[in-house]
């Protein structure tokens, strides 16, 4: 049988990017930043980064992430992420999703590294109405 992956309707570009961000501001990741990459590096089309206060709020964003992606029909193709984590990525090919608690983000700031790279902050109430469904209203670390 033929592989269907290719024949489903899976977001990609702008679609996936907010499908992401909605999962994020829907377990109340801070500081969320659309970093477009295809202009300044090859490893991928987008970065997006966000603050998460703690490791168990970095583990259930990572995991309402992964269970709304693979939802949509879309399997990650690594996830870099340990107990004892303060830096997580999701790696979806042309985006890569990096959780950072606060200090790391500020220590690693792939925002200063990648500073010739357009840059967008993402508002919570632009992805209220794509969040206040299904599972997403669950922040599963309070």
């Amino acid at each position: 049988m033929a592989n269907n992956d290719n024949e489903r309707n899976v977001p990609t570009g702008k679609a996936l990017i907010d499908l992401c961000a909605a999962e994020l501001f829907a377990r109340k990741a801070e500081d969320v930043v659309l970093l477009e990459l295809s202009s300044v590096s090859d490893v991928c089309d987008s970065f997006l980064i966000a603050t998460c206060r703690s490791e168990a709020q970095m583990r259930a964003i990572l995991q309402g992430l992964q269970r709304a992606l693979r939802d949509v029909g879309i399997k990650p193709i690594g996830n870099d992420s340990g107990e004892g984590a303060r830096w997580a990525v999701l790696d979806l090919g042309e985006l890569m999703v990096h959780l950072f608690e606060e200090n790391h983000r500020a220590h690693f700031s792939l925002e200063r590294l990648y500073e010739d790279a357009p840059r967008t902050v993402l508002n919570p109430e632009d992805y209220a109405s794509a969040s206040a469904t299904g599972e997403s209203q669950d922040n599963g670390f309070i």
